[in-house]
């Protein structure tokens, strides 16, 4: 008997040593790492919406370039396919990039802010984590003189079917619906569309942010870390009904919304009284199911979205209050954008070509508070 569960636990053993980390999609081969066995692996956890995560990206490449042969890098994201793909064709990575649709991965290594990393032997061992572009090559070959059991790559990782959220059916009986998720902290809101379904992901004071069209900072929430998720019907995805919701939804979660006047930098925005200056729904295509926006270091795009979802994005990512002066002039019609907003002088000539008239300047606006009734 007690050989027969002697066995039992090496057969248990040996099939786990041979699967240590299962993917739901591989996105892209790695064009830097030989097919030799490795000793190590790197897990870098990303996302299309992280801009730190750009910067880590490129500090990989060079990093694969220097362990062709002993170390594995791969870039593992929760994010639907049709949103990861669009964004590799503008910023290009030579990194092995796969998708963890269910976020097993995520969960299992207790991922709760990205950019992160975690380093593992052949065995599955983890032998560091933290933010990648900590980890050095003195680091890598410390851990390569300790490790040197090898594994074949893809007995090392494997890939399982699964139908991606791409593919399954979103749907929403109420007018919104908010819920708890397990999900690492975001920088800003990560807004998608699922067809005529908005969802909006993040803490809920970035959830507010988003319905209120205003940058994070101007809404204060103390002491609540918890992530959610906002379920939109698309006929409610317009700045007048939002607001409503975003005092709906706090007041059934036991809050109320305050709001004070503040003074200090701003960007006064005037519109133009026509869009012929602006960007039809045919310049950009991400499909039905995609996200709302995709942000670099430098610049940011969006797909079909209004007037003031865009202002929202340019407000997120300046961290400054944008002020519209003539909010008559806005329109809940759809169109695409693309924007430089890194060097002042290119963002505000951008404006101007989309008709917009707009200057930094001092003003008054409103700081949004979130306090318990």
């Amino acid at each position: 008997m007690k050989k027969r569960i002697l066995t039992l636990l090496f057969l248990a053993t040996y099939i786990h040593s041979f699967a240590q980390l299962t993917f739901s999609e591989r996105v892209e081969y790695s064009e830097l790492a030989t097919p030799k066995d490795k000793q190590l692996f790197l897990v870098d956890f990303w996302a299309t919406w992280c801009v730190p995560c750009i910067h880590v990206s490129t500090y990989l490449n060079t990093v694969q370039e220097q362990f062709r042969d002993e170390l594995y890098i791969v870039s593992l994201t929760q994010e639907r396919s049709d949103v990861v793909r669009p964004f590799l064709q503008k910023h290009l990575t030579k990194l092995a990039v796969s998708i963890d649709y269910e976020g097993q991965n995520f969960k299992n290594h207790r991922v709760r802010a990205l950019p992160y990393g975690i380093l593992l032997n052949a065995d599955g061992e983890v032998l560091w984590k933290g933010n990648p572009a900590n980890i050095t090559p003195r680091m890598i070959r410390g851990f390569l003189s300790r490790n040197k059991k090898t594994i074949p790559i893809y007995d090392f990782l494997k890939y399982s079917s699964y139908q991606s959220e791409a593919e399954t059916e979103v749907t929403l009986n109420d007018d919104f619906e908010l819920k708890q998720i397990n999900a690492p902290a975001s920088s800003s809101a990560i807004v998608q569309r699922f067809d005529a379904i908005t969802s909006v992901r993040g803490s809920l004071a970035q959830i507010v942010s988003y319905l209120l069209k205003v940058n994070e900072k101007q809404v204060v929430l103390t002491e609540n870390n918890t992530q959610y998720e906002l379920l939109l019907q698309k006929k409610f995805n317009n700045v007048y009904s939002e607001k409503k919701i975003a005092t709906q939804l706090l007041s059934d979660l036991g809050y109320t919304l305050q709001s004070e006047n503040r003074a200090g930098k701003i960007i006064e925005i005037r519109l133009p009284t026509d869009t012929s200056a602006y960007w039809n729904t045919d310049q950009i295509d991400w499909g039905q199911k995609n996200a709302k926006f995709l942000v670099d270091d430098s610049q940011f795009s969006a797909d079909d979205i209004s007037v003031y979802d865009f202002l929202y994005k340019l407000s997120e990512v300046l961290g400054t209050p944008v002020i519209v002066k003539n909010k008559q002039q806005a329109t809940n019609e759809l169109f695409d954008w693309q924007l430089h907003y890194k060097f002042p002088d290119l963002m505000f000539s951008n404006l101007t070509d989309l008709g917009f008239e707009a200057i930094e300047t001092s003003g008054n606006f409103t700081k949004y508070f979130i306090v318990e009734k």
